[in-house]
Parts: structure tokens; C-alpha cells; sequence
């Protein structure tokens, strides 16, 4: 029904069954939409919260960018210290798995108020703390899950892609994709790809794409790893250096110099000998149709012994019937 239906029905019912009514429809309502909707402040402040002028002051209230930015500082550093997912007296039992209300309406205000060149750096600083709070829940338990961007309801890759978009308004192209760069590399449940593809679209232009390449190159030659990879570091920087490397292809794939792209890739891509590695290159050249690149290296591969996997031959034999790609 439409709002005016409601009010036209409920017209006609005595205070009593009004208050009936109400009690049945909270009664009914999920949990999680009277905490979104704050159902018991509309409640509980009964008339004033029914006043237009005062939401409009309660949504200011919110948007208040010292409440907004204090507000998620406290609550990275919570999560950070396991406050939403271990037994602590610092946030209640019961408040625990609000969290996903909490990172929503944050995620949300930050934004808006990005808005505002003042208040620009700051919310693009916090935002991309929120961003990496959320990387490193996929992998140690700082919520009840392990998929928190699902558990949210927030799409990570438009997540990054908006983080991404305000970062670049606050520093110099050398400084704002650099730190694109490092977010990209943050290992989640996310396919990696799909991160670089959209960092791949905010760098426009052939003088940005170079700088990435630049930065890419600097940070493969770095063998610094942070605290929480110490145990897996021989494995961390092997999948940095690879996910650094596909980037560089994507890159010089963009600008048209196609054999750097497959020479730098050849050189630094760490399981270039192996079947992994010849599947790593030929994916990549699928993606940007390069059947006849796709062709020489698939041989140069059987050159090299490399027994390639039953979908590249099944590939390879479509290619030479048909003198085109499949379509998927």
C-alpha cells in the first residue's frame, strides 16, 4: 500500500487498537532493520522524533565530521584489538555484532562528507583505514566471519574503486597511486584481478599508467613485509611480486608495447617454468584477444616441455579449427 492507504485505514481505529497495532508490527520487524531504521529512538522519543526539523538536526548531529572521524578511529582500534569478536569489557556482548551497522553507517558518512575539500583529507585517510580493517578481517578473526565485505552488504571492489577515488583528489599522482597500489595488494577474498582491473580504469591516462609502472617496478624489488605476514613471508613476497608483475603486463598491454609486456612478465613472474605460469600469461593474453601472441607462447611453452592444462588444449585446438577465440 501506498502511505496514504495507511493513514486513510488507521484513521478509523480508536487509540486502543492503534496501539495494538503497533505493538504487532514492532513485534514483527527484523531485528536488523529496527537497529538501521533506530525504530527504538523513534520510539522512545515520541513526538519530537516524528518532527521534520528535528531529523534534519539528528542527521547534522551525525554528519558532524570531529563526531563521524573519532567515531572510527574508536572503532578501528576495536576491531584491531578483537573488541568485536573476543569476550572484553570494552563492547558489550550485545553490541558485538552490530559492527556491520557500525561499518555501513561509517563507510557511508565518510563518504559523504569526502564531499567537503576541508574536510577531504582526514575522511580519505579514514576511509582507507576502514578499507584495510576490512582486508585484514578476511584473514584473522576480527569478526564472526571471514567474508566481512559480504557479511556487510558492501561490494568490496566498489568499495575500493570509491576509496580509490577519493585518494586521488588528495596528493600527487605519485603519492595517491602508490597508495592504491598497496590496497590492491591487500590479500582478501576478492579476487586480486578484479582490484587491479579497477585500478587499471582510474589511471586515464598514458603518463599515469607509466608512473604505475614505475611504482610497480619499485615495490617488486622491496622484500619488507609488515607484522602479520612474518610466518608466510616467502610466500607473501612471491604473491606480491606476481601480483605486481600481471599489473605491469595489464599496463604495457594498455600502452600498446605488447612484447615488454610479455619479456617483463617472462623475466619476474616467479612460476613463469612451470604450467601455472604458462597458464598465468596465456589468461592474460586471452583477456586482451591476442590470439597470435596467445598462439607462439602456447608452443614456446610445449618447446619448453610445459604439459599444459586440459582447458589451454581444448583452447589451443579451438583456436586452430576455428582461427578465433572461444567466446567465454
Amino acid at each position: 500500500m501506498k502511505i496514504q492507504q495507511v493513514r486513510t485505514i488507521v484513521a478509523g481505529h480508536s487509540d486502543d487498537t492503534l496501539r495494538q497495532l503497533i505493538s504487532e508490527i514492532y513485534k514483527r520487524l527484523p531485528k536488523k532493520i529496527i537497529e538501521e531504521k533506530q525504530i527504538d529512538f523513534l520510539i522512545e522519543n515520541l513526538p519530537d522524533s516524528l518532527s521534520e526539523k528535528n531529523r534534519v538536526t539528528k542527521q547534522k548531529e551525525i554528519l558532524d565530521v570531529d563526531e563521524v572521524c573519532w567515531e572510527t578511529e574508536e572503532f578501528i582500534k576495536n576491531v584491531r584489538e578483537q573488541n568485536y569478536f573476543a569476550p572484553n569489557q570494552v563492547i558489550h556482548k550485545k553490541d558485538r555484532p552490530k559492527w556491520r551497522f557500525v561499518v555501513k553507517r561509517l563507510y557511508k558518512s565518510l563518504m559523504e562528507l569526502s564531499q567537503n575539500p576541508e574536510d577531504l583529507p582526514e575522511t580519505s585517510r579514514l576511509l582507507t583505514e576502514l578499507y584495510k580493517v576490512m582486508c585484514e578481517a578476511c584473514r584473522v578473526y576480527l569478526f564472526n566471519t571471514q567474508d566481512p565485505f559480504a557479511s556487510v552488504g558492501i561490494d568490496q571492489v566498489e568499495f575500493y574503486m570509491n576509496v580509490v577515488a577519493v585518494v586521488a583528489q588528495t596528493g600527487s599522482p605519485e603519492q595517491w597511486i602508490k597508495e592504491s597500489l598497496l590496497l590492491a595488494l591487500e590479500p582478501t577474498v576478492t579476487l586480486d584481478h578484479s582490484l587491479r582491473v579497477v585500478l587499471m580504469e582510474m589511471l586515464k591516462s598514458a603518463p599515469l599508467k607509466e608512473i604505475a609502472i614505475e611504482l610497480c617496478e619499485q615495490m617488486r624489488k622491496l622484500k619488507i613485509t609488515t607484522a602479520m605476514h612474518r610466518q608466510d613471508k616467502k610466500y607473501y613476497l612471491k604473491e606480491r611480486n606476481n601480483a605486481l608483475t600481471e599489473l605491469i603486463f595489464m599496463l604495457n598491454m594498455v600502452l600498446g608495447e605488447k612484447e615488454t609486456a610479455i619479456a617483463d612478465f617472462k623475466i619476474n613472474y616467479q612460476d613463469i617454468g612451470s604450467e601455472i605460469g604458462l597458464y598465468v600469461l596465456l589468461r592474460q593474453l586471452f583477456y586482451y584477444r591476442e590470439k597470435e601472441l596467445w598462439l607462439r607462447e602456447y608452443e614456446f611453452g610445449l618447446q619448453q616441455k610445459v604439459q599444459p592444462r586440459k582447458s589451454l588444449v581444448e583452447t589451443y585446438k579451438y583456436i586452430r579449427e576455428t582461427e578465433d577465440f572461444p567466446q567465454y
